[in-house]
């Protein structure tokens, strides 16, 4: 029992922080579909730095500072250029994709996977007994409860919260009131590139610590499902990244549940399997109460 929990949370970390990055987003009113390209790339920059370097901390940092750049330019071309927020989202997440995949073969010479000498540090790995498994967890799993808890009291507690939270809500309104819009929605896409820069390193140095071609395999997309199914809240957004992992880690136990004889094919689409049946369910649901649906695209910009 405890290996499979250990499993659930390892599989729900990167969703779990690239979902909170899609919360401040969409709290700010900016429907962020290129939650996947950010973790690719920080996943990508985070293996190469690592491998070159032999250093975490210059790992996570050259992820860090590459995703806040490229959260730069998608908050440039939807404020100044007035682009289509969702096309930007996809094409970031599209170009993402190619560009790390063309990286991987000019850097390293090779499409197939590359190894990191070095991987995340595992705070609990000296645990013996009944506990032991949780020293399988990395760092920033621990880290993930955390921003969980300093999202949900910035968000409920600050009034820097509460002005970002208007911004998504009414942003007309929140103009009158001298709030400085897209300033705050700045600041919200830099916090997202600097929590999917933590999702790209936690999926690619932790646990098999490598970087393969579409390692993300769609993650990305699934944290901005947990935007939708968490009701964009610290806790539900959480909740949901965890349901997702969940999922993940009762297909791969399923699989080894029934010795190789369930097709893996099965095994990679329960997860959006699930996903789309939780936000039919809950569209469903928030259609008999009367209430509205948490993306309304005429509040993005």
């Amino acid at each position: 029992m405890g290996d499979f929990i250990v499993t659930c949370l390892q599989a729900a970390t990167p969703i779990w922080l690239a979902a909170l990055a899609g919360m401040y987003a969409q709290r700010s009113g900016v429907i962020h579909l290129g939650l996947e390209g950010l973790m690719v790339s920080g996943a990508f920059v985070a293996t190469a730095t690592a491998i070159e370097t032999g250093s975490i901390a210059l790992a996570l940092a050259a992820a860090i500072v590459v995703n806040l750049t490229l959260s730069l330019l998608f908050w440039l071309l939807i404020t100044y250029f007035k682009a289509n927020v969702m096309i930007v989202g996809l094409g970031l997440s599209l170009t993402a994709a190619g560009a790390t995949g063309y990286a991987l073969v000019v850097v390293f010479g090779s499409e197939a996977a590359v190894q990191s000498p070095i991987g995340l540090p595992q705070p609990l790995s000296g645990l013996t007994g009944p506990l032991a498994p949780l020293g399988d967890l990395s760092v920033l799993t621990f880290a993930a409860i955390a921003l969980t808890w300093i999202a949900w009291w910035s968000i409920r507690r600050t009034r820097a919260g509460l002005k970002l939270s208007a911004c998504g809500s009414d942003p007309f309104a929140a103009r009158s009131a001298g709030v400085p819009v897209d300033r705050y929605r700045l600041a919200a896409l830099q916090i997202g590139g600097f929590l999917c820069a933590l999702a790209g390193t936690e999926l690619s140095l932790a646990g098999v610590q490598s970087f393969s071609d579409n390692i993300t395999q769609g993650r990305g997309y699934l944290a901005f499902a947990a935007v939708l199914l968490g009701n964009v809240a610290p806790i539900g957004v959480s909740v949901a990244a965890l349901f997702f992992g969940f999922a993940a880690a009762f297909g791969i136990q399923s699989q080894l549940d029934f010795n190789g004889t369930l097709p893996p094919q099965f095994v990679l689409m329960l997860p959006y399997i699930v996903t789309i049946i939780a936000i039919s369910i809950t569209a469903v649901i928030k259609k008999r109460r009367g209430e509205q649906p948490t993306l309304i695209l005429e509040r993005t910009l």
